[in-house]
């Protein structure tokens, strides 16, 4: 029952109410005017005590953790207390959990609160899948003994639970060559490694002191200077594709959440092995529109506070979501949250992402895509960063059609391409070399 229907409702029951006064009055019947006194006195009553009970409830909640992992459970603890020095006879207390968790105990029940009582209502929740999900608020509702009108009111807390998306191990890949195995010949020596030796030269001026091998340079009577190899290419950033146009709309979801677990998998693999990994998305951030916080509302209708309460504005996030390129203990943990908490965008392409984000972006580590296609504009913003000394491996999302079309269009430019069709292709990524 909306605000309207209820003010209608009420119109209705004054005005019968007021015939049948009426009409007591008018047979003088003394027993009638009485009786709709009596009614009156009930219903008012009745709905003072129905704003007051509502108002004396003071819930609290608590969560075990608001990180996990895709499976675990999560245990809730709801505090619910009679502030006031008058009992309330009952009340509806329910905590409402996101939808596509399985909760474990009741998140609902009756309730009889004397003065100052405080009762506590533990359930746990299980999270099959990775998201931002939200828990709360608490609805309560209560009414007077005889039925005649109910009342609904929500909490103004809210807590947000963070499901981390799963990681596949993946047995072999390394980012930095085309071959599974062995050793990196990078083709741009963009830093030196000062533990490896590679030769000796004539000093020239400019050249650093340190670099001067002085025992050589007292037997040759000149100044020689020690060469180095170049730093192999390590690390990679990560560039996850979640334009929703790009994927299908029969198999969307089950794509999307396909390029996040193997987006994972690989900043997993890369942070076990020491090396620097990165990410940057096109995809919305769930936490800008999360309201950890909410003005409390009241209703008369359950359906319509549920309404209500499932009404979130959706971010419009026009930036790209970035976690830098570095090595740290706390990367990974970055990087999965991150990944967890990714929804579809529509306003920002995955061409338009890398042409913004490529200055950002460190050219000496390997650049990964994964993408459900590649369109001739992404094509052509690869190549680009390719002739930049990018190395660049792409990742395409279970489409034979769009892989196909990819090694026509990467092959020649010396790029690998991946078709990932299921969780157990990570296992074993074997870079081959692609077209002809």
């Amino acid at each position: 029952m909306d605000k309207r229907n209820y003010i209608v409702s009420k119109l209705f029951w004054i005005i019968l109410l007021a015939f049948i006064l009426s009409l007591g009055f008018l047979f003088k019947s003394m027993y009638l005017v009485y009786a709709i006194y009596v009614f009156l006195m009930i219903f008012v009553i009745s709905d003072f005590l129905n704003r007051l009970w509502l108002k004396i409830i003071e819930c609290n909640r608590s969560v075990g953790s608001l990180i996990i992992n895709e499976g675990q459970e999560v245990e809730v603890t709801v505090f619910v207390r009679n502030k006031f020095w008058l009992p309330v006879p009952w009340v509806y207390v329910e905590d409402i959990i996101p939808s596509g968790s399985e909760c474990i105990g009741s998140n609902a029940q009756f309730l009889m609160l004397m003065p100052d009582e405080m009762v506590t209502i533990s359930y746990k929740l299980r999270f099959p899948r990775r998201g931002y999900h939200k828990i709360g608020p608490l609805m309560l509702e209560t009414g007077d003994f005889f039925g005649l009108q109910r009342r609904f009111r929500t909490d103004d807390k809210q807590e947000y639970i963070t499901v981390l998306p799963s990681v596949v191990y993946i047995k072999s890949f390394q980012v930095s060559t085309r071959r599974p195995h062995g050793p990196v010949r990078v083709s741009h020596k963009i830093y030196e490694d000062p533990t490896r030796i590679y030769g000796i030269r004539e000093y020239v001026p400019g050249d650093p002191i340190k670099s001067i091998h002085w025992k050589v340079s007292a037997k040759a009577n000149k100044l020689q200077v020690k060469t180095y190899e170049p730093a192999t290419v390590l690390g990679a950033t990560l560039a996850i594709d979640m334009f929703e146009d790009n994927y299908l709309p029969q198999n969307r979801e089950e794509r999307m959440e396909l390029a996040i677990t193997t987006t994972a998998s690989i900043a997993y693999l890369l942070y076990l092995s020491g090396e620097p990994v990165g990410l940057v998305t096109n995809g919305l951030d769930a936490s800008d529109t999360a309201k950890y916080q909410r003005d409390s509302e009241t209703s008369l209708a359950r359906d319509d506070l549920i309404t209500k309460l499932v009404q979130e504005i959706q971010p419009e996030r026009i930036s790209p979501l970035m976690v830098p390129t570095k090595r740290s203990p706390v990367q990974l943990q970055k990087i999965l949250e991150n990944l967890a908490r990714i929804v579809p965008n529509k306003i920002v392409s995955m061409t338009y992402l890398l042409q913004i984000t490529a200055p950002h972006i460190p050219r000496d580590n390997a650049l990964v895509l994964i993408v459900p296609q590649v369109s001739d504009d992404l094509a052509s913003v690869i190549e680009n960063m390719k002739a930049r000394g990018f190395i660049v491996n792409v990742f395409i999302i279970k489409d034979d059609n769009a892989y196909q079309e990819a090694v026509i269009k990467l092959g020649k430019l010396g790029i690998f391409v991946f078709h990932i069709q299921h969780e157990q292709d990570l296992f074993y990524i074997a870079p081959q070399r692609i077209g002809v």
